[in-house]
């Protein structure tokens, strides 16, 4: 198991980040009365723009646990990060890939993909996470030397079901217009990878979980975080096949997990 470290942060800190490409990746919630599975999305084929950002290397998860999680709850996320890299489910992944130019040769996805380390923080933001408070904080970490300096890698902030969230830079807020999302941020000049994804536990039924399926049993006991455990892998891939939002998308913006 991966050791849970306590890190602080100075929450007046700002962030310089500037919106690139085209809007961040969300995971829209499941509304019955309009889509037939959670965070359907367009039937058109993805396809690649030439140069765009892919991990095709190792690539490492760097977990920040935010607010009042269990060691069950936490165990549940280490389970899942430490073993999807070797599934066969992962291996669809593989079949995305870097192509500088349409003469170059193709580079896929061959991962490892790995936990990189877990982080508890306290709710120095309160329950109430909104503007940039996330790119702020991950920015700060890395810039001080508390998060590992890894611009190949994906940093997941994941909110315990007594936090609220919105992101003034993704446009929207969680819950109301989606159950998670992937972005980039920066530290310094540097462009890093990030994704939110917070548990819906305290709201089974607003469309962030399963429960038109099933709304009183998961697999772990632990609806809230079952339920996190399908949008993180979701958001994990396409961190992944999409890093910086111009490299495989369809038309629409869709990317290779909403296709899944």
């Amino acid at each position: 198991m991966c050791e849970i470290l306590i890190i602080h942060i100075d929450p007046g800190l700002k962030h310089n980040e500037t919106i690139r490409h085209r809007n961040a990746a969300i995971h829209r919630p499941f509304k019955s009365n309009t889509d037939s599975g959670t965070g359907t999305s367009s039937t058109s084929d993805i396809y690649y723009n030439y140069g765009g950002h892919v991990l095709t290397g190792a690539t490492k998860v760097y977990i920040l646990f935010y607010g009042g999680w269990t060691s069950a709850q936490i165990n549940i996320i280490y389970t899942l990060i430490s073993t999807i890299g070797s599934t066969a489910w992962f291996n669809i992944e593989k079949t995305y890939y870097y192509q500088a130019t349409s003469t170059s040769s193709r580079i896929y996805t061959t991962g490892p993909l790995t936990l990189g380390g877990a982080w508890t923080l306290p709710y120095f933001y309160g329950t109430s996470l909104s503007g940039t408070n996330i790119p702020d904080a991950l920015s700060y970490y890395i810039t001080n030397g508390e998060l590992p300096n890894d611009p190949n890698g994906i940093y997941l902030w994941l909110t315990s079901a007594d936090v609220s969230e919105s992101n003034s830079v993704v446009g929207g807020s969680f819950l109301s217009d989606y159950c998670g999302y992937h972005y980039t941020f920066l530290a310094g000049s540097t462009t890093y990878i990030y994704g939110f994804i917070g548990n819906p536990g305290r709201f089974i039924g607003h469309g962030c979980d399963p429960n038109n399926y099933n709304p009183t049993v998961s697999p772990n006991g632990d609806l809230g975080v079952d339920a996190m455990v399908s949008c993180i892998v979701h958001e994990i891939v396409e961190a992944m096949s999409d890093s910086w939002l111009d490299a495989w998308g369809d038309s629409s913006g869709y990317e290779n997990a909403d296709k899944w």
